[in-house]
């Protein structure tokens, strides 16, 4: 990873307003830098993790190991988004 030193602050901070405005991230505290100046800490949200971990995993093997009762709830769970 080649880090963020030679990023643009326009790019970064572009970004974080795409990323906040569809609910990935959020404001976590206001703090006081070295200059004098405040700044903005976000974290992640509850929606970026599960996107993190729908990422990651092979939904195949999730809908093999779980049993009927597990799959009619996340199917009625996903119906009323719909």
């Amino acid at each position: 990873m080649r880090g963020l030193r030679y990023t643009h602050y326009g790019n970064v901070n572009k970004r974080v307003r795409d990323l906040r405005y569809l609910g990935y991230v959020k404001e976590a505290r206001v703090k006081s830098t070295k200059a004098g100046f405040e700044a903005t800490e976000y974290e992640l949200t509850t929606r970026a993790y599960l996107a993190l971990l729908l990422d990651s995993i092979n939904l195949e093997d999730v809908l093999n190991r779980m049993d009927e009762d597990l799959a009619s709830e996340i199917l009625a769970a996903i119906a009323t988004l719909i």
